[in-house]
């Protein structure tokens, strides 16, 4: 949980009327559909001056070929872009999920 996050929760607990204790608010999820055409992600730690943005796109080229486009960079440059090609759909679908992991372990959010 990030700092803000932690604040927020610390003052709603706080806010509570005295007696037993209710269930702690759903966070506000991100749905991400099971075979997303475009993510965005960023990652924002202010004490180590990072401030990332992330995205990964599905594209197809005028011959049939399935991509996945990364765009990466400091938030607020206009960043590196790479694209990689597959020779179907579902290779590419597969490409995108195993790097939005990844990417995701390493403490970027939607």
């Amino acid at each position: 949980m990030s700092e803000p996050e932690q604040l927020d929760l610390m003052d709603w607990l706080a806010a509570l009327p005295p007696g037993p204790a209710p269930a702690a608010p759903e966070p506000a999820l991100v749905v991400i559909d099971q075979s997303p055409d475009l993510v965005l992600l960023t990652r924002v730690d202010p004490s180590c001056n990072m401030r990332r943005f992330y995205s990964l796109a599905l594209v197809t080229s005028l011959f049939g070929e399935c991509g996945v486009v990364r765009h990466w960079g400091r938030i607020g440059t206009s960043g590196q872009t790479r694209t990689d090609w597959y020779g179907a759909a579902p290779e590419a679908k597969t490409a995108l999920h195993a790097l939005l992991r990844v990417k995701r372990r390493r403490g970027y959010v939607s």
